[in-house]
């Protein structure tokens, strides 16, 4: 329950509350010196504290109003206190609003949620800050809501949609794919434009060989707070230009008792969306008219579609079965599936390749607790999925353990230490042609899919990737990430000085990952189907073993100063100042050794020949001096000034220091005195503004060191004998200064909040400029034979916006929220002096644009001039040529793709591919994710005052309103790699009896049949992508990957207490869970795809984008007990 974790994790940073909970670790009750009262009368009380779910709260404050005698309530939620005779009693809990009532015996005291409360404290860098007083943009996750009772146990994945301008991006379903993220869009074309990662105040950057979110258990995370303008990240300095995500995970609350939690969760998996075929008629019948355009023979792999026999067996096959039918992975029967002439079985692809249960399982463990003065959180977590293929499929599991420890050593001294460890083991198969890049690639009837009888009387599968999965050998990556640290905090001032607090902090964090591969090539004994008479065969007979290591190690320490007082009430100062530095190692091995002697013993040792290696190893560091101040007077007026003084060792030693100052204000116009009257309905009103720079050092490798590049080995004319010497190109040319890249934000926002703060408002306009963004010099003339260096010499713009809408209120036993975020942003390159064409980068570039031809109609004949023999000569008047379009055996005529003449010159073409003189290309479309947004709103129904239960329920949907993407995909575009698949979506096109007729369908989906429009065109990839023939990129092909999706909905049942106690349990949740449940808005379903896919196995050029691994639809169900 969200509510309950936040108020715990909230009321563990107040620092009256620790003092309290210290108090009650010396005496088991925390009770200040009682009031003189020898000589009046008393009376014993009791009762208990409960929330408006009826769940006991622990350590509340029971105190005598007008005294300083009180008491906290213990694990039960129970408290006994002596007080007066018909004395008042006040009732306090961080998040609840504050309740008085008269003492009595047995008394039940319900305590209500304070919205205005619950939201005081929001985590931010190396510490906490009222939200109300924040004047960055800082977003929190609701963690409960995100993380909790799912069955998305990779954090980033389930981060998606969360908080606006977070954009996550998947680019396939893959178990052990990691996700994109980003804040704000990219910041620079060099680099990744990650966020830094901010793990118990540790910070973490996310390397190709560590992700700091996969190494943590979505169950031991407490808190997420994201940082995006620069007042809020350049605290953390050199590698917190794009933001940070500044993760707290969980700690021991405030308890005399020890609490054990025990979680899981089971799940079923599917694919959202998968291609389909239609039959195998259609599908011949449509390669059929390819082939016939240009007089290619209609033959595969010795099948010949024209043939009378040929379509005669398909014809009986589909008069046996029906129609439609889809034949399973079944007994391949001679003379009704194949023969000598070829196959025709109308194979279910989908239903044999694609399991629709793929299982997965998690199960957690915590214990926490209080052991004197220590406090302990300890916690084990398992999760294991399985891949979608039926065959030999993939398998992932993940271990993590968690330990955080603190004790309160003395008055003044706090130390602690934290560690962190998870094992990620995957298996799968090594394909070496990869599982996708086959499957899909020739239509249903040609796989085929169905198995043979040897003569031996095994079963031995056909040249698919059926077969080489069943047989090939073990591919296997395993993941170890390591964080173990300590730190400390010191007090300066005693207790008993008020209104002042000095502290000294530190913290010192080792981490260590390592990842270790292992591939073994393997050969397949198969019917070898690529042949009419298929036959036993081996192959792949080339045996190898390849393994890699990675390791990386990163010591990484902080420490600060950090002052915090009160002046006459109204002044409230915070100084800041300190220094971090982190240091970074990263080594690579790659071997390869081929023939292996022993089949059953694939061991590198064991492997006859020599054959590959590299070898990788790279160091950095960087070292950091920090300081900010916080003011506010009465909080109205609020103030917040950092300055950062950074060093990286990724720059020439004379260039390595930069300073980068940022700041704040804010202005709370709802505290003011001529605003009382408007405080009933506009409970919070804020505005605020900041602006400041940080320096970006996520710029590639050895950008300033002059490396060479080995060419080979073996060179003939050099050496003698066998003896050869290795080549090496020349040294890269390099700039004689290179600095960092300087990341400036400016952000204005607006916060409201009505009615009490049960509905609220936040809105961020912001403008990020990288200015002096590192990219390729001016273009060296060509006799030079080098390619200009990397200088400071480009810039970069970003500007956007983002809004929340929060509400939330309680009526009765019902309490009701809804959370709206949407956001969108553009990125504009301002400053490129290189190259200037339309495929690369250009000053004024819309960074993620993509050009191309607006499609007109189809070409009908009245569009040509013709001979007296019928032959066309030319277009006719008023027509455009496109003949520079064509290559090949290509030619345009009736049925074929018309663009539109933009310029009105008569000819189709890119110009000179400029921005200046694009021809007839204009930007179709971007492929950058616009207009993100997502709602989440639910409900927790307390059954009859809490005797029945409680009933929760939450709903989730996430989208983007616009994205382009230019696929050159054989899913969306007939044959783009050749005549070898035509998918069930693609039956609408011009026919070649259409063009004979003169009745071209202006309305069919596609033009006339070609194959190989994936390939580069005419005009050069500097200037235009992929695509080619009638499939040039163009308006009409262009993919909308816009949508809007019930990501998840969850519904939970927790037991009544009463009943749960009997069996001493504090507490039993159950719940039912979907993720990606439907989609509202998709626009890619036609084509077999799910929105989210941004990839494809294989070669673009072979049209390849969305085979991969599909996107999943998850059933779940799951327990959360409480002891």
């Amino acid at each position: 329950m969200k509510t309950r974790k936040a108020v715990d994790f909230l009321r563990g940073t107040l620092f009256v509350s620790a003092t309290l909970v210290a108090l009650t670790l010396g005496s088991g009750i925390a009770m200040a010196a009682p009031a003189d009262n020898t000589t009046q009368a008393t009376n014993t009380v009791s009762g208990v504290v409960r929330d408006a779910n009826g769940e006991a709260i622990i350590g509340a404050n029971v105190i005598e109003k007008g005294t300083s005698n009180g008491t906290i309530t213990d694990f039960d939620g129970k408290f006994t206190l002596v007080t007066e005779k018909n004395a008042t009693l006040v009732i306090s809990y961080v998040g609840m609003k504050e309740k008085e009532v008269r003492a009595s015996k047995n008394m039940i005291i319900n305590l209500q949620e304070d919205a205005e409360v619950l939201d005081e404290l929001v985590v931010v860098g190396y510490g906490v800050q009222k939200k109300a007083n924040l004047t960055g943009a800082v977003s929190s996750v609701d963690v409960s809501k995100t993380l909790e009772g799912k069955s998305q146990a990779n954090v980033t994945k389930a981060l998606q949609g969360a908080v606006p301008g977070l954009t996550i991006t998947q680019t396939n379903g893959d178990i052990n794919e990691d996700a994109k993220i980003e804040i704000r869009g990219i910041g620079s074309i060099n680099g990744s434009s990650r966020p830094l990662y901010v793990i118990d105040g540790v910070p973490m950057e996310q390397t190709d060989n560590f992700n700091p979110l996969a190494s943590l258990n979505a169950n031991d995370i407490e808190s997420i707070s994201v940082l995006k303008d620069a007042s809020s990240t350049s605290i953390y300095g050199t590698k917190a230009a794009f933001g940070v995500v500044l993760i707290t995970t969980k700690t021991a609350k405030n308890q005399d008792k020890c609490k054990v939690t025990y979680s899981d969760n089971f799940g079923w998996s599917q694919a959202t969306v998968l291609p389909e075929y239609p039959n195998v008629m259609e599908q011949i019948k449509g390669m059929a008219e390819a082939n016939n355009r240009v007089g290619d023979a209609n033959e595969l792999f010795g099948m010949y579609f024209d043939s009378p026999e040929f379509i005669g067996m398909v014809q009986k096959w589909q008069d046996k079965y029906g129609e439609n039918y889809k034949k399973g992975y079944e007994p391949m029967i001679w003379g009704v599936d194949y023969d000598e002439l070829g196959y025709y079985a109308n194979y279910d692809v989908a239903g044999i390749m694609f399991n629709k249960a793929a299982p997965s399982q998690q199960h957690n463990l915590s214990v926490q607790g209080n052991a004197g003065k220590t406090q302990y959180y300890m916690a084990l977590g398992y999760d294991q999925e399985q891949g979608l293929i039926n065959f030999n499929p993939d398998k992932l599991k993940r271990y993590n353990a968690t330990v955080n420890l603190s004790t309160q050593a003395n008055e003044w001294l706090e130390v602690g230490a934290r560690f962190n460890y998870s094992d990620k083991q995957y298996k799968s198969v090594y394909m070496r042609s990869g599982t996708y890049q086959y499957l899909w690639r020739w239509g249903s009837f040609f796989g085929p899919y169905g198995y043979f009888e040897g003569e031996d009387g095994k079963i031995y599968d056909g040249r698919t990737m059926i077969g080489y999965r069943n047989q090939g050998g073990d591919l296997t990556r395993r993941t170890m990430n390591m964080r173990a640290g300590g730190f400390f905090k010191i007090d300066f001032l005693p207790s008993s000085i008020k209104n002042h607090k000095f502290t000294f902090n530190g913290d010192y964090t080792f981490i260590k990952s390592d990842t270790r591969y292992k591939g073994v090539g393997l050969p397949a004994t198969i019917y070898n189907t690529w042949s009419v008479n298929p036959s036993l065969a081996t192959l792949s007979t080339t045996t190898f073993v390849e393994t890699d290591n990675s390791q990386s190690y990163s010591h990484i320490a902080n420490a600060y100063f950090n002052y915090n007082g009160n002046f006459a009430k109204n002044h409230n100062l915070n100084v800041m100042v300190g220094g971090n530095m982190d240091k970074y190692n990263y080594e690579y091995l790659y071997y390869e050794r081929h023939a292996i002697m022993d089949n059953n013993l694939p061991e590198l040792a064991l492997c006859d020949e020599e054959y590959d290696y590299t070898h990788v190893k790279s160091h950095a560091g960087s070292l950091g001096f920090f300081a900010r101040v916080n003011y506010d007077y009465k909080g109205i007026y609020l103030l917040e000034l950092n300055g950062r003084w950074d060093a990286s060792s990724k720059f020439p030693a004379a260039d390595q220091w930069g300073f980068f100052p940022s700041f704040s204000v804010g202005y709370r116009l709802s505290e003011e005195a001529y605003f009382e009257k408007a405080r009933e309905y506009v409970s919070n009103l804020k505005i605020r503004a900041s602006y400041g720079t940080i320096g970006n050092q996520d710029i590639g490798t050895n950008m300033f060191i002059a490396t060479m590049t080995k060419k080979g080995t073996s060179v003939n004319w050099l050496g003698t004998g066998s003896s050869k010497y290795d080549t090496f190109s020349d040294p890269k040319l390099v700039s004689s200064s290179l600095t960092w890249e300087t990341i400036a934000t400016t952000n204005v926002g607006l916060d409201l909040g009505f009615l009490q703060n049960t509905l609220n408002v936040s809105f961020d306009w912001f403008q990020r400029e990288n200015k002096n963004m590192i990219a390729p010099g001016k273009a060296l003339p060509a006799v030079i034979g080098a390619t200009s260096a990397y200088e400071n010499a480009g810039s970069m713009r970003t500007r956007g916006w983002e809004l929340t809408i929060d509400w939330r209120d309680t009526f009765g036993d019902w309490t009701v929220y809804a959370t709206a975020n949407l956001s969108d942003y553009k990125t504009i390159i301002t400053q490129w002096d290189s190259q200037n064409l339309l495929n690369q980068n250009y000053t004024g570039k819309e960074y993620g644009e993509i050009w191309g031809f607006e499609t007109d109609r189809y070409f009908t004949k009245e569009d040509f001039v013709y001979d007296d023999q019928g032959v066309v000569t030319g277009y006719a008047n008023g027509i455009a040529s496109q003949k520079s379009l064509e290559s090949g055996k290509f030619v345009y005529g009736v049925g074929d793709v018309k663009f539109v003449d933009q310029n009105g010159d008569g000819v189709i073409d890119a110009g000179d591919g400029t921005p200046e003189n694009h021809g007839d290309l204009i930007k179709i479309g971007n492929t950058t994710p616009r207009f993100n947004y997502s709602l989440r709103a639910g409900f927790d129904y307390n059954i009859n005052k809490g005797k029945g239960g409680n009933l929760d329920f939450d709903l989730y949907f996430q989208g983007v309103g616009k994205r382009d993407m230019w696929t050159q995909s054989a899913f969306v575009m007939p044959f783009m790699r050749g005549v070898d698949a035509l998918y069930a979506n693609q039956l609408s096109y011009v026919t070649s009896e259409q063009i004979a007729n003169n009745t071209v369908d202006q309305n069919a989906k596609y033009p006339a049949m070609m194959g190989g429009g994936a390939g580069q065109g005419t005009i050069s990839s500097s200037v235009l992508g992929l695509g080619r023939y009638n499939f040039y990129p163009q308006t009409k092909y262009l993919v909308n990957m816009a949508y809007l999706r019930l990501k998840n909905i969850t519904l939970g049942y927790t037991l009544p207490r009463e009943a749960t106690r009997k069996a001493t349990i504090e507490k039993i949740r159950v719940y039912a869970s979907i993720n990606n449940v439907f989609d509202l808005v998709n626009h890619t379903r036609q084509f077999g795809l799910d929105p989210e896919i941004n990839t494809g196995v294989g070669s673009y050029a072979n049209g390849v984008f969305g085979r991969t691994e599909p996107i999943t639809r998850t059933y779940s169900f799951g327990i959360q007990v409480e002891f």
